[in-house]
């Protein structure tokens, strides 16, 4: 399995905490100085994000083992809705029961796995590349060499990251569709646990899951005015297509040492 020796690699460990280093400092205060019109943004809240993102999608390596195992059954639903109506019903019955936010509920459960699985596929680029170039990971510990490495992710797949963090993150600006679509996951939920001869612990883990960030998004945007959400999308949107720019360009550089 792929991606069972992407986890068993030494180096891996070693990338994750590269990641996590390259997220705190890429928002960090004295980094977001380059971006006047968003000076206003409160330290609190970007640094929520920063610890929502690591959790998330770059967490500890022990936790990111947990979190795979919890995404790969998300995907299952995802991937197979005879899984969802399992529980729910037909697609009629469901809307009748959940009004018109259950179809973007699905969408929702897909943006989140998209932006999962497109990080994780950058990883077979970074550890590729870091054994190729370099042999170890040591030269991971900064971030000029992060840079390096980062830059040869192809751009369609970085552009294409940043939308799905856009559209996850979107879904919180509108706070009766959130509210909507934790009631769905929490009715999935208690309709699994009735049935475990048929939904296993894994399937539960899954679904949990997309209820865990659902609502820890929901923390980090419900104090603010849906026009501040859209500034932060939009700053993060512009902080990240900017870093990768500036990491393409430190890995022709190197390329071309």
């Amino acid at each position: 399995m792929k991606d069972k020796t992407i986890l068993e690699d030494p180096i891996f460990p070693e990338l994750i905490s590269a990641y996590q280093n390259s997220l705190k400092l890429r928002y960090s205060k004295e980094s977001l100085e380059k971006y006047p019109k968003y000076k206003t943004l409160p330290r609190e809240l970007v640094d929520g994000l920063v610890d929502f993102f690591i959790e998330f999608l770059y967490p500890e390596f022990e936790n990111r083992k947990k979190l795979d195992s919890a995404f790969n059954s998300l995907a299952g639903f995802m991937h197979q809705p005879a899984k969802l109506w399992g529980i729910l019903g037909n697609l009629a019955a469901s809307i009748f029961r959940f009004g018109r936010h259950f179809p973007q509920a699905l969408k929702a459960g897909v943006a989140a796995l998209h932006s999962y699985v497109t990080a994780h596929n950058f990883e077979e680029v970074l550890l590729r590349e870091t054994k190729r170039e370099f042999g170890s990971g040591d030269f991971l510990y900064s971030e000029e060499g992060f840079k390096k490495i980062l830059g040869r992710i192809p751009a369609n797949d970085a552009d294409r990251f940043r939308k799905d963090i856009g559209k996850l993150l979107s879904i919180f600006t509108d706070e009766v569709l959130v509210n909507k679509i934790i009631l769905i996951m929490e009715d999935v939920l208690a309709r699994m646990e009735k049935k475990h001869h048929i939904y296993s612990e894994e399937d539960r883990k899954g679904i949990e899951l997309g209820i865990r960030i659902l609502e820890r998004g929901k923390g980090l945007f419900e104090k603010l005015k849906k026009e501040e959400m859209l500034e932060i999308i939009q700053a993060i949107d512009e902080i990240e297509r900017d870093y990768f720019i500036e990491a393409k360009r430190t890995a022709e550089t190197f390329e071309n040492s």
